[in-house]
């Protein structure tokens, strides 16, 4: 373990909100640089919460940075844990792609590398240890398992689908995308007739689904499936407004599984809610522990989901985000 002055590691604490200090005789825990990509959901700041609290309950020192979704900022606080030389990074990509660099800088200083939630894109897989998240295409096959049994006995000669997809160049919004794509295909009624993009935040949802409205009023669809639940809300304002009536109109199925959309589901709403598990922090820090227990660790690791909806719905867990 890289041994950091006490002084030193008192100012980061003091300002990257630091899970407790060094001891007095000079022994330090592990230090752990993570990364986090913003601040725009409820399921964000629980995922930021999870893996934060298991680390501490683990004894590791935290030093924690939220880029605010600007990918530039991002980079430049990993190149400040680099810089700092802290035992190990987890990152929370905002983006897919730039890493190279960052990355090669820190395998250049030894210091591993954890992935968590969104993927990078990167042709040298060696430039980190692990990836832990959801697959995000099971999640877009549940939602499509779920179009497709919906309507499966309804005599509809066509299936209209509205798309709100999250940030463009992200694995969610592709691998959601693909994941329904590929299971709505086996009834070829189900056609995706318009995707708009939602930036997984409620205010522009709400903006890009009224104009679309607004615009498109002579243009009717059967299903809205939303890539969050932060999207969701906010599209479920403009249809409200716009005299469409969702959960009964229209067909809404969104993923997360925050505790306000478990609320819409219960009030017919919402029709389907896909599981995005946030209460990842057991599943890294187990990855941390065997890794320094000198453990090699598989290259992808998923955690466990479900899907909710009215047939389940006195099942669903007690929310916490």
């Amino acid at each position: 373990m890289r041994k950091i002055s006490l002084l030193f590691l008192l100012i980061i604490f003091l300002f990257a909100g630091c899970s407790k200090a060094p001891t007095n005789d000079g022994v330090h825990n592990p230090v752990i640089g993570f990364s986090q990509s913003g601040t725009e959901s409820s399921w964000r700041k629980a995922h930021t919460k999870s893996i934060k609290t298991e680390l501490k309950k683990n004894d590791y020192e935290v030093l924690y940075r939220n880029a605010f979704m600007n990918q530039e900022q991002q980079l430049q606080d990993v190149r400040t844990f680099i810089s700092y030389k802290v035992d190990l990074i987890i990152i929370a990509p905002l983006q897919e792609a730039g890493w190279d660099n960052v990355l090669r800088a820190a395998k250049k200083a030894h210091i591993p590398v954890i992935i968590v939630d969104r993927h990078i894109d990167t042709a040298d897989q060696t430039l980190f240890l692990t990836h832990i998240g959801p697959s995000f295409k099971a999640e877009g096959n549940r939602a499509g398992l779920y179009a497709t049994n919906y309507f499966a006995e309804k005599k509809l000669d066509s299936i209209d689908i509205l798309e709100l997809v999250g940030l463009p160049g992200t694995s969610p919004s592709k691998l959601r995308h693909d994941g329904f794509r590929e299971t709505i295909s086996r009834d070829s009624r189900m056609k995706i007739t318009s995707t708009l993009v939602g930036n997984y935040t409620r205010n522009k949802a709400y903006d890009v689904v009224n104009k679309y409205l607004q615009t498109h009023k002579n243009k009717s669809f059967n299903i809205l499936y939303s890539h969050s639940d932060e999207m969701t809300l906010g599209a479920l304002s403009a249809l409200k407004e716009n005299h469409i009536k969702p959960g009964r109109n229209i067909v809404v199925i969104t993923i997360d599984g925050q505790e306000n959309i478990i609320k819409k589901l219960a009030n017919g709403e919402v029709n389907c809610v896909v599981e995005c598990n946030p209460d990842v922090g057991w599943y890294v820090v187990n990855a941390i522990n065997r890794h320094f227990s000198g453990h090699q660790l598989a290259h992808e690791i998923y955690i466990s989901e479900t899907t909710f909806s009215e047939s389940n719905i006195d099942k669903i867990p007690t929310r916490n985000y």
